[in-house]
């Protein structure tokens, strides 16, 4: 049976680099002409243009730290392979350090669900912002243990955020579980 990869969706190049133009070019050049032009406060000008240079940094290091998620699925088990991106570490979501790829047999896991979260934030305009977010979990089997312990937690399930993927959560869990029934 062949392995199926399901992984993230594309960045939109073309949406950064009109970003990279408005806030980055644009703005740099009428700071620069600003410094030529003004004969008072070049301080305060310089410290605006490295401001204005901070903007495409950021967007450069976005496209050398990425690392897509991705999930594996082959006669062997399921990989997990996290990713990372400079967003996730901006927003202390992530790290510099990508986690280890996961790799789990078959035979360990009973099964598949969808994990929702739902957060909503209070808005200026009295409304509320709701953010849905979505995980697939991996059910894990646990022979070994009868009766809760609390000493010694074993890990009985693994989760992958499915946010930034091609294909609707839903999709991907009926993926996951059809290549399970395929491989009996």
């Amino acid at each position: 049976m062949e392995n199926v990869i399901i992984s993230e969706r594309k960045k939109s190049v073309i949406t950064d680099f009109v970003l990279l133009f408005i806030f980055g070019a644009v703005p740099l050049f009428f700071l620069v002409k600003w410094l030529i032009l003004a004969d008072d406060g070049k301080i305060f000008i310089i410290f605006l243009i490295m401001v204005t240079l901070f903007f495409p940094v950021v967007v450069i290091s976005g496209y050398i730290w990425d690392v897509k998620q991705k999930i594996i699925l082959s006669a062997d088990g399921i990989k997990l392979c996290y990713g990372r991106n400079f967003v996730d570490i901006m927003h202390f979501e992530g790290s510099f350090t990508i986690p280890p790829d996961n790799q789990i047999p078959w035979d360990t896991i009973s099964g598949f669900d969808i994990s929702t979260y739902e957060s909503q934030v209070p808005t200026e305009g009295g409304g509320y912002s709701t953010s849905i977010k979505q995980s697939l979990v991996i059910k894990l089997k646990n022979k070994d243990r009868k009766f809760p312990d609390f000493e010694q937690l074993t890990k009985n399930y693994y989760t992958v955020k499915l946010g930034k993927f091609d294909q609707h959560p839903d999709t991907i869990l009926r993926t996951c579980e059809e290549f399970e029934q395929n491989l009996e």
